[in-house]
């Protein structure tokens, strides 16, 4: 393995204990030096070498995962109307949450971030959640109506989002609820079928 590839190989194993290690026991506890540990790096100057320090790693790790999340395009569905773009959104949000090439620590690191947050929570929101988020909120805008005004509007996209976020966020209270639970391709497109339906029979005023 050349010099390139061990730095590489470096970098990545960091990654991947520092998402662990974070995971287990949030931003503020978890050390450098476990870290480098747990990545069988020879010393702690290894973080700053390729990171510049814990917080940068940090947000490092979150890229990482993201760079996990499969390629999904929401247009493929060449929805028209706001019913249609509400199914693929929902499909779209529940592919990226479950997909199987996801890191295993995912799920506990961002409860770890929502539990105590840092920085990152912000950026998390600025760069990605608020852009969704008002991407839905349209969405529910036209379901419910021009005249509902905007407390309404996020109180129901809200509403809708909480559906697929328990699955995730609850997820080992569903294992136990329901065992056999599985999340592939075909009970994905389920659920996402049964959420859509559920949140259009709401939003119209229980008329479907």
């Amino acid at each position: 393995m050349n010099d390139m590839n061990k730095t590489s190989a470096t970098r990545e194993r960091l990654l991947e204990a520092a998402g662990a290690v974070f995971a287990e026991r949030g931003f503020r506890d978890a050390t450098i030096r476990e870290i480098c540990e747990r990545a069988n790096a020879k010393n702690v100057a290894a973080v700053h070498y390729h990171f510049g320090g814990k917080e940068e790693l940090y947000r490092a790790v979150f890229d990482y995962a993201r760079s996990y999340a499969p390629r999904t395009d929401e247009s493929a569905f060449s929805p028209s109307s706001a019913e249609e773009r509400l199914s693929a959104y929902i499909h779209t949000a529940l592919v990226r949450l479950f997909h199987e090439g996801r890191p295993a620590w995912l799920g506990r690191l961002v409860a770890q971030e929502m539990i105590a947050p840092t920085k990152m929570l912000d950026i998390l929101v600025k760069h990605q959640i608020r852009p969704n988020s008002e991407r839905l909120k349209a969405i529910v805008r036209e379901l419910i109506g021009a005249e509902a005004d905007e407390e309404t509007l996020q109180l129901c996209t809200f509403s809708v989002a909480a559906q697929w976020l328990f699955y995730f966020h609850c997820g080992q209270v569903v294992k136990r609820l329901k065992p056999k639970r599985r999340f592939g391709p075909t009970q994905i497109q389920r659920l996402a079928g049964h959420i859509t339906k559920f949140s259009i029979t709401a939003l119209k005023g229980g008329q479907p």
